[in-house]
């Protein structure tokens, strides 16, 4: 189990450090690609996360779910990016949320900037949920998001929450932990 670990954060480094390389050389490609790049960074995140076994069951029926809640950054980068992955061994669905009262099910929940005004009631329909929640906004992580990600210079790195997550009932793999800014 430990060789699987090791394997996948090595294969997440060495992509981050090919894609940040060639953000780094093309601007352009930088600021079209970004939402690429997040989606990779998600898609990435499931692979250190541990949701309860009530969470993840791997049978043909179960569907591993995506909400994204706010306006919609990715374009289609992430239905894209999912149509061909399987999460825990579970094809993945991708919703697209308008109001905090649709949020149910999900597994993951991304918090797009446009909810900066209901974040505390996004937050609060999560808390001690195993729902992985995610966004890409300043001071977001601080207010209670679990994985904040963030642009440092030519690199998206990311911040953790721990307080939120160890609420969440979720576990995350030490290895995303130790590199990542881990807020307390």
């Amino acid at each position: 189990m430990k060789d699987f670990y090791l394997n996948g954060m090595i294969k997440f480094v060495l992509l981050l450090v090919m894609i940040t390389g060639v953000m780094a050389g093309n601007q352009s490609f930088c600021q079209t690609r970004e939402s690429l790049v997040k989606a990779g960074y998600i898609e990435k995140f499931t692979r250190f996360a541990e949701w309860p076994e009530t969470a993840t069951k791997s049978e043909p029926t179960h569907v591993f779910t995506i909400a994204v809640i706010g306006e919609n950054t990715f374009g289609s980068d992430l239905d894209n990016l999912f149509s061909k992955t399987k999460i825990k061994n579970n094809r993945v669905q991708i919703n697209y949320l308008s109001s905090v009262e649709e949020i149910e099910d999900c597994m993951i929940l991304f918090i797009s900037a446009s909810e900066k005004n209901n974040l505390p009631n996004i937050l609060q329909r999560t808390a001690d949920k195993p729902i992985l929640t995610i966004s890409d906004s300043k001071g977001f992580g601080v207010k209670g998001v679990i994985i904040n990600m963030f642009q440092e210079g030519d690199y998206i790195r990311y911040e953790i929450n721990r307080t939120a997550l160890q609420k969440s009932g979720l576990i995350i793999n030490s290895l995303l932990l130790n590199s990542a800014v881990i807020i307390k």
